[in-house]
């Protein structure tokens, strides 16, 4: 997932809310990358036994509302699990899914690491009272009432938001959990891609669209799929385009235009078919939509679907003569999740910077291949430009998410800058080779044994394996490392030579909660600073986030942890007003103790 400039992300999230302009800045800038990308799973060795759906679901677009009776079948059997639900659902009962069963007690958990923001985490007592019950088949009858806003000055949108703006609703089928998630706690494996036959009904709707299925003009859709999805979902008023078999949901771009793109992304697709070895399969879903607040952009995938949510010009920005070649690079990055995300799963500590990092890095592959040598090149240097004021944990003592420090910089620039210093060690040849085994290798845990195993297993040359993970993998020093290995001038700015950064005025504030478990006795520390007015340029407003971050991460008072966030506004109403919704999240059902920050 891509977003512009900074993504709201499960650790810390950095968003910026910026005027367009500088939005447009930091879209060639700074290659971002999601929230949470699409981690999803195709293959045996990651999700053995795939969920069915089946059931009612009702929308209305103008009100803003969702309502699921739905049957959740051929469950794993599963002694430790999670199963995991937007927070705006309100549940009227879950059921042992057969006959004339009674509702069941259900019990909402504060352990569940992902069950904040977006979702909650739900599970069923045992009957003795000792453990945890799973029904093969489950019966949810749930209903959603969400703001459909139409003042996008006043809200953060992000990948997770189930968005209505009078006109379309939007809904990842991953992060926003509109359907409910099983979530296998002993395997950190998330069952989020399942097989469907639903039954949808819009009656202020043209087109409805369900991830895996062809759109549907209409106000009613009856969708079935028989390849496990992830239940992203679009609908509303649009129009729907196909192109050899391609769809362009709202876009726009006219047809010829859109014959071009389509063109161009198949180009890539064939390219990643041929060095992977794996097919590429199915048809695309091309989604451009507008967010719901004014300073938000990104692009996500939800494999056969990619979404570009941005308020400049959606696909035309691809076939733009002045910038369509590096926005390309964003839809070559989300192409590639169809490998690491869609095809293969990666987990544990280090699956989010193995998904990310070698998304990125086959984008940079397409960008040489594809585009031009020179934007490739620049792109390299772009990210070591970036990395200069950042220490980077080494990918071997990573123990968690949290050892990222900067999740953007170690997953989307420091990890494609190692991968790329290894290929250019060990060959091309073999560099594919090791990605072929990475995405087709069996493993409970793609930790960092996985990545060691793999990397050993290709190379077949013991002692050039041990210098090169000594040099890229444990020192310290790999960063450098692999800025001399490639050539590149890790104190270099990330601007043009003849491009002068301005100086502009930001009103902002820093906000740190606990990372889980909100409202326990040991995490119930929110701290922010008053708003603050500073004048500088974008890189010096970076520098001075970070610092800030690293200081809110050592100071961190919860014992779960803290999720820290930076936000900047060209005005002091729009911070002032910004400060009180983030208040507001805390404090209505349970008591926190807020603390002033110092600047």
């Amino acid at each position: 997932m891509l977003v512009f400039p900074k993504p709201h992300s499960d650790g810390y999230n950095f968003i910026y809310n910026l005027p367009v302009s500088l939005i447009l800045h930091c879209m060639k800038k700074y290659f971002a990358g999601a929230l949470f990308s699409i981690l999803a799973s195709m293959t045996i060795y990651a999700q053995d036994t795939i969920p069915h759906v089946q059931g009612k679901v009702t929308i209305s677009v103008k009100n803003g509302t969702i309502e699921c009776d739905l049957i959740l079948s051929n469950m794993p059997r599963l002694s430790d699990y999670y199963i995991r639900l937007n927070s705006g659902m309100n549940i009227r009962y879950i059921k042992n899914a057969e006959e004339g069963m009674s509702p069941l007690k259900y019990e909402r958990s504060l352990q569940d690491t992902l069950s904040y923001g977006e979702s909650l985490a739900y599970y069923i007592p045992a009957f003795n009272k000792s453990g945890k019950y799973l029904p093969h088949a489950i019966h949810f009858n749930y209903v959603g009432m969400y703001p459909v806003i139409t003042d996008t000055t006043s809200v953060v949108d992000w990948r997770g938001n189930i968005a209505f703006n009078g006109t379309t609703l939007r809904a990842d089928g991953i992060q926003s959990a509109w359907c409910p998630i099983l979530y296998d706690v002993k395997t950190d494996t998330r069952y989020e891609k399942v097989t469907y036959d639903l039954d949808v009904t819009c009656n202020d709707c043209k087109v409805i669209y369900v991830n895996g299925s062809p759109p549907v003009s209409g106000t009613r859709a009856l969708v079935k799929s028989a390849t496990s999805q992830d239940l992203t979902m679009f609908a509303g008023d649009f129009k729907s385009v196909s192109i050899n078999g391609n769809y362009f949901l709202n876009p726009d771009a006219d047809d010829q235009q859109l014959a071009e793109l389509e063109k161009t992304l198949h180009s890539y697709q064939v390219y990643l078919e041929k060095k992977t070895d794996i097919p590429y399969k199915g048809k695309a879903v091309y989604i451009q939509t507008t967010p719901v607040s004014k300073y938000n952009s990104w692009l996500f995938a939800s494999y056969p679907t990619i979404v570009k949510v941005g308020w400049d010009e959606g696909m035309k920005s691809f076939l733009s003569k002045s910038n369509g070649s590096g926005f390309m690079q964003y839809m070559a990055h989300e192409l590639a999740h169809y490998y690491f995300g869609t095809f293969r799963d990666f987990n544990s500590e280090l699956g989010d910077m193995i998904t990310e990092g070698f998304a990125e890095f086959l984008a940079l592959h397409i960008t040489r291949t594809y585009i031009s040598d020179s934007l490739y090149l620049e792109e390299l240097q772009s990210k070591a430009g970036e990395m200069r004021n950042f220490n980077p944990k080494p990918i071997a003592k990573i123990s968690s998410k949290s050892d990222y420090g900067d999740r953007e910089l170690y997953v989307y620039y420091y990890a494609p800058l190692i991968f790329s210093a290894i290929e250019k060690e060990i060959g091309e040849e073999k560099m594919w080779e090791w990605i072929k085994v990475l995405l087709q290798s069996p493993a409970v845990f793609t930790n960092y044994q996985f990545l060691e195993q793999t990397l050993n297993k290709v190379m077949n040359d013991e002692a050039g394996f041990e210098s090169l993970c000594e040099k890229y993998f444990r020192s310290e020093s790999a960063f450098q490392n692999a800025a001399s290995t490639l050539n590149l001038l890790a104190d270099e700015p990330s601007y043009d030579v003849d491009e002068k950064p301005v100086a502009k005025t930001y009103y902002y504030f820093f906000f740190s909660g606990p990372y889980r478990d909100a409202g326990s006795s040991q995490n119930r520390v929110i701290k922010h600073t008053d708003i603050l007015q500073i004048t500088c340029t974008p890189d010096e407003l970076s520098n001075m986030a970070r610092s800030v971050f690293k200081r809110l991460n050592d100071e961190c008072e919860n014992d779960a942890g803290c999720t820290s966030d930076f936000n900047t506004f060209d005005s002091m109403e729009k911070a002032q007003a910004a400060l009180q919704r983030w208040l507001g999240r805390y404090g209505k059902n349970v008591t926190m103790l807020e603390k002033i920050l110092e600047p």
